[in-house]
């Protein structure tokens, strides 16, 4: 159990240490940031307007759209950048030296994840901490306790999600340079399929389907649904189809063969997902390695 703790310890502190790699792991966010100050908001804000005029609460309600979606690629990212310890180790033989100590195979591996969760939920929960405080300058309201424990329990699946499907890929990642390719390639793609660079509305039938069952995808809306409740609410205040509408349009709500997928759907696709990716996971690493 020492042995464990040390090198769980020890991936934390060079994750943490190395300010390149905590760089480039909330790189995606800075792009996603930066997009959205200067195109993401005034699109999002120009099709509001349609239905409802807008007021400060309408951008109060786009920045928590924003956030939602900042937060679960957060998850992404953070918790790939531990692996990146991983690949490195494996290509320079430090998980050969750590054999020689009285850590078994399966422990190492097993401390890369538990330090993959570390990372991945304590950057998700300072993000969101930043972002609320943000929210609160600009002048939203704090969440009530039960939204606030909502969302800590959603960033908290959000990073067992994205920690179990970037174990699953990089176990076929054996060198950094392929692992470097790969995190261009997560790092570019995550947003699109969170749904955070397009409107849903805006894309054709077969792209909105490929998101709705993207697994991650499912964590945004989660905490869209979570973040933007009382703003839609306020913003959409009797009109309910206009509120439906753009909840459909911006991916607060997926809508599958015409029926509306409820949070409790949301979660199950969530936890089968993890379920299937750790077991398919444990059963290339032990056919590897027995």
């Amino acid at each position: 159990m020492n042995m464990l703790v040390s090198l769980v310890s020890r991936h934390n502190k060079v994750f943490f240490r190395n300010r390149t790699l905590v760089f480039f792991s909330l790189l995606s966010v800075l792009i996603l940031i930066v997009l959205y100050a200067i195109f993401l908001q005034k699109t999002q804000l120009n099709a509001i307007e349609q239905a409802v005029p807008l007021t400060p609460a309408v951008e109060l309600m786009v920045n928590e759209w924003m956030i939602a979606g900042l937060l679960s690629i957060i998850a992404v990212t953070t918790t790939l950048g531990v692996f990146s310890i991983y690949v490195k180790d494996l290509e320079m033989k430090t998980t050969a030296d750590f054999l020689t100590t009285a850590a078994s195979r399966m422990k190492i591996q097993l401390s890369y994840i538990i330090s993959a969760l570390i990372v991945g939920f304590t950057m998700s929960v300072f993000a969101f901490i930043c972002c609320e405080i943000y929210l609160v300058i600009v002048g939203g309201k704090l969440l009530s306790l039960i939204a606030f424990l909502k969302v800590i329990g959603i960033l908290l699946i959000s990073v067992l999600l994205s920690c179990s499907i970037n174990l699953f890929i990089v176990l076929f990642i054996k060198t950094q340079a392929a692992f470097s390719t790969l995190s261009t390639i997560i790092g570019t793609a995550i947003g699109f399929f969170c749904g955070v660079y397009v409107p849903m509305a805006a894309l054709l039938s077969y792209v909105q389907s490929m998101i709705q069952f993207f697994p991650i995808s499912h964590t945004t809306v989660l905490l869209r649904q979570v973040l933007m409740e009382d703003s839609i609410t306020k913003v959409f205040l009797g009109n309910e189809e206009a509120a439906h509408n753009y909840k459909l349009s911006f991916g607060i709500v997926y809508d599958i063969n015409a029926t509306t997928i409820s949070s409790a759907v949301s979660l199950s696709f969530i936890g089968c997902t993890i379920v299937a990716v750790v077991v398919l996971s444990v059963a290339i690493y032990v056919r590897r390695y027995k």
